[in-house]
């Protein structure tokens, strides 16, 4: 599929990068995946950030990015991994935790290295709507609701998974490559 780059834009595109453009000017990797529709860009990153960089949503931006990453790695997008997994670390602020608790995520050790009720009841309604929707009841919410989270943190959690499983089909789709850096700091990506 054809890709614009953000020097070729005009038009409706260019005004689509120019909104989404990130604090050092460039547009993520994603958004450049997309330029083919580009009315699809903005509403998409303002969906996203809606949902992980509203300061209005009750769950720690850690849990947020832990339960991204956990539907990424379902999904099988190794580019939301790499970079919801990074924001995770950065949130977690403890390199060395984190690092053990995102293992557990890909060699599904996670019911017993998860010591948070929180992120164990997370996780689990995570995999569940992820994996077997149909099977979803009033008793998983309240599991959640036993585990601490409130009806608005509830909402947060479901529509980060929905959305996390159209992200990592958006980008697996598209054939979304990561950039040189991932996550919120920029870390170099190992590969480059």
């Amino acid at each position: 599929m054809d890709v614009t780059t953000q020097d070729a834009a005009t038009g409706e595109l260019a005004a689509a990068y120019d909104a989404v453009k990130g604090p050092d000017g460039r547009v993520e990797n994603l958004y450049l995946a997309m330029s083919q529709t580009p009315k699809a860009i903005v509403p998409a990153d303002a969906h996203y950030l809606a949902l992980l960089h509203n300061p209005d949503n009750p769950l720690k931006p850690a849990l947020a990015e832990f339960i991204s990453t956990y539907v990424a790695i379902l999904c099988g997008s190794a580019y939301a991994v790499a970079n919801h997994g990074e924001n995770f670390c950065h949130y977690m602020n403890d390199r060395p935790l984190a690092d053990k608790m995102l293992a557990s995520l890909h060699d599904e050790t996670w019911p017993v290295t998860l010591q948070d009720p929180g992120f164990l009841a997370a996780v689990r309604y995570a995999q569940k709507l992820s994996l077997t929707p149909q099977d979803m009841n009033a008793e998983d919410v309240e599991i959640l609701r036993d585990a601490g989270f409130c009806d608005k943190g509830i909402s947060y959690i479901i529509q980060l998974v929905a959305s996390f499983a159209y992200w990592a089909r958006m980008i697996n789709g598209l054939g979304t490559q990561l950039g040189a850096d991932v996550g919120l700091a920029q870390t170099p990506h190992p590969s480059q």
